[in-house]
Parts: structure tokens; C-alpha cells; sequence
């Protein structure tokens, strides 16, 4: 019984990277935040003083919501781990973790717009000379990414359950009642 009660308690070594996860994603929001006030307010700025563009370069925008997908991935991931490893958490319905899968499933998911936003990176900032290759190079891990999370969704048990019966319409009389 020593021996269960001891590989049991070995479950609260997650709360280190749960910890470094959380810490990631703070600093991820903190430096994010910080540094898009201040982008806002240059460009402003040179808006004001009639050096700026007509809107805010849209890229220099977007690698700043790169930051904050990454920052909630980890904090995701954070809570994911404490909700499957420690205890539930009161979270809203959709930051609820049930199984790795769900981890993998928001992960994946913003690998995804990650990918995405470094390939619109690449073709605002003209630093790509090839640039199909480029982004053929994110498109086919993209590819992958969802192959796998719909093999995935299409193999789950679920799916291969006979269909529930319809359900009864409430406007059809039933001639077998009286």
C-alpha cells in the first residue's frame, strides 16, 4: 500500500511545469502588453506628427497577437495540467480539460494560427526570396496538424456508434394512443 500511496503522490511533479508554464505565459502577456502599448502610442504619434501611415502596419500588429496566442497556450496548457493531474479547477465550460487529447487539440489548434501568422510575417516583411516554398514549409505541417486531429475525431469510439433513434414529432399523432 506504501508503494500506491508513493507513485500516487509522484503526480505532483507536474506542478513544475505547470508553475514554469504560467510564469511563460505571464511574462508572455506582461512583455506583449507592454510592448504593444507602446507600439500603439509611436505610431500614433508619428500619425499625429504626420510621419505615420494612414492605419497601423498590420504586421507590426499581428506579431503582438502572435505573443498573446502563445502566452495562451501556455496558460492553457498550465490550468490543463492542474485540471488532469491535481484537482478541477473553476474555469468556464471551454478551459475545461477532460484528457490529454483536449491539451493536444488547443495546442495544435494554435500551432496552427502561430504557422499561420509567421507565413503573413514573411510575406509583410519581403524577406522571403522564395516565397511559395515558404509557404508550402507551413502549409503541409498545417496539412498534417489537421489530418491528424481529424483521423483522431474520426477514429474516437463515439463516431462509430450506432445513431441515437429520432427523436418523436410532437405534431405527428401516435395512433396507438388513445
Amino acid at each position: 500500500m506504501k508503494v500506491v500511496n508513493a507513485v500516487s503522490a509522484t503526480r505532483y511533479l507536474v506542478i513544475i511545469p505547470i508553475l514554469g508554464l504560467a510564469i511563460a505565459a505571464a511574462v508572455m502577456f506582461v512583455v506583449g502588453g507592454l510592448g504593444l502599448i507602446k507600439f500603439v502610442l509611436e505610431n500614433m504619434g508619428q500619425r499625429v506628427a504626420g510621419h505615420g501611415e494612414a492605419v497601423l502596419p498590420i504586421f507590426g500588429l499581428l506579431e503582438y497577437v502572435h505573443q498573446f496566442l502563445i502566452g495562451t497556450v501556455l496558460y492553457i496548457t498550465s490550468i490543463g495540467l492542474y485540471q488532469l493531474f491535481i484537482q478541477e479547477v473553476p474555469v468556464p465550460a471551454w478551459l475545461k480539460t477532460e484528457s490529454a487529447e483536449d491539451l493536444e487539440t488547443n495546442l495544435v489548434g494554435v500551432t496552427v494560427v502561430v504557422l499561420a501568422i509567421e507565413f503573413l510575417g514573411a510575406v509583410f516583411r519581403g524577406d522571403q526570396t522564395n516565397i511559395l516554398a515558404y509557404g508550402a514549409g507551413i502549409a503541409l505541417p498545417i496539412a498534417a496538424l489537421a489530418l491528424f486531429l481529424g483521423v483522431k475525431h474520426w477514429a474516437h469510439p463515439v463516431h462509430h456508434a450506432a445513431p441515437p433513434p429520432p427523436a418523436p414529432d410532437p405534431h405527428h399523432e401516435d395512433p396507438t394512443r388513445p
